[in-house]
């Protein structure tokens, strides 16, 4: 007697590039409809989200005041369906966030997290149509990003010098200041910076090799000759005081000390551990901004406030005025969309201004 085949179980709803569900599965979106969304989101968060940095913890937030949203009490977080997501929660959720005071910006933000959700279900789900694909964010008025000018620059300098730092520390002192100088001279987001390996330092000193950058992908970022000395002397610093606390360091192939980061901390770090001896993304902020209270000393200015996305608006300012090439600052800046860079290019009412005044003058 022939075996009746056992019927197969529908495939789990997948998300990972590696695993996209293809035209083949025409019932996986009316099954997707029926799975919980919390669990839908805990799947895409695993993957897009996972990490302790600013924009992974940003979209986790973002994905939970939206589910929140929908579910209108925390009784039904742990029920709501993919099913019940529509275009007009959508819309009403951004309505609801501005009602609450958000700024533009965020509401902007947490938008754009709740579409890149949607997009990704509806390019590894067939038939799944992203329901905030058309809901609309606040209209917001497009304006330059702030860097610092040249006075600024120089007093930042200043105060990243390990014998103005304050610190007791040497090393600790030198370390901050290759961080200040590495994101003022490359451009780099902090993320980028904090997850630094010593493997993806070129010999020459002049690449960053595979630095990852939003939406997962790679990027190489050149160090100009500016940078070197400052580079060389912190990385000789680093590996003498790497033996000094842990002796067993240097019985360490070149394999496994390239697994180290470059920015390292000892607090709690076990040398079995190499991520443990990574800063913490509050550790990178907290020197950008002790950095810039101590340049106040030479400028009276928002140094106070600094922020290490600031050193990066600097870098975009100075190499697209030296450049005046748009795409090939959005490349340096590792952004995906050239539109994205070209906030850069926004003027101010004054600039207008002097321009239209220029202009007559020259006519007349």
């Amino acid at each position: 007697m022939t075996k009746k085949p056992t019927k197969q179980a529908a495939p789990p709803i997948l998300l990972r590039e590696d695993q996209r569900v293809t035209a083949s599965i025409p019932s996986l979106s009316d099954a997707l409809a029926g799975e919980r969304l919390r669990g839908v989101i805990e799947n895409y968060l695993s993957y897009y989200a996972s990490g302790e940095g600013h924009t992974a913890r940003a979209k986790r937030y973002d994905l939970q005041y939206f589910l929140e949203h929908i579910a209108q009490s925390p009784e039904r977080i742990n029920y709501v369906l993919v099913g019940e997501w529509t275009l007009q929660q959508t819309q009403s959720f951004v309505d609801h966030r501005l009602a609450l005071g958000e700024a533009p910006s965020t509401v902007g933000r947490r938008l754009a997290t709740v579409k890149h959700f949607g997009r990704t279900l509806a390019e590894r789900v067939h038939g799944f149509i992203n329901p905030a694909r058309e809901a609309r964010g606040p209209v917001q008025a497009v304006s330059r990003p702030h860097g610092l000018d040249a006075d600024e620059i120089e007093a930042l300098h200043w105060a990243a010098q390990p014998e103005n730092s304050g610190k007791s520390d040497p090393f600790v002192a030198k370390r901050n200041q290759f961080l200040v100088e590495i994101l003022l001279a490359t451009g780099l987001r902090a993320d980028e910076v904090r997850l630094l390996l010593i493997g993806q330092i070129s010999e020459d000193l002049h690449w960053l090799k595979n630095v990852k950058t939003k939406g997962r992908k790679f990027r190489n970022v050149y160090m100009a000759n500016d940078l070197q000395n400052t580079t060389r002397e912190y990385l000789i610093a680093r590996e003498q005081e790497l033996l000094s606390r842990f002796p067993a360091y240097e019985a360490l192939s070149p394999v496994q000390r390239s697994a180290f980061p470059v920015f390292v901390s000892f607090y709690q770090a076990q040398l079995s551990a190499p991520d443990s001896f990574g800063l913490s993304p509050k550790t990178v902020w907290r020197i950008i901004a002790q950095t810039g209270k101590r340049a106040q000393k030479n400028y009276v200015d928002l140094l106070g406030n600094l922020h290490p996305h600031r050193l990066r608006h600097t870098f975009a300012h100075g190499l697209l005025d030296s450049s005046k090439d748009i795409r090939l600052v959005a490349q340096a800046l590792g952004h995906s969309d050239v539109r994205t860079t070209m906030r850069y290019t926004e003027r101010t009412e004054e600039e207008i201004a002097r321009a239209i005044e220029k202009k007559n003058s020259d006519n007349s």
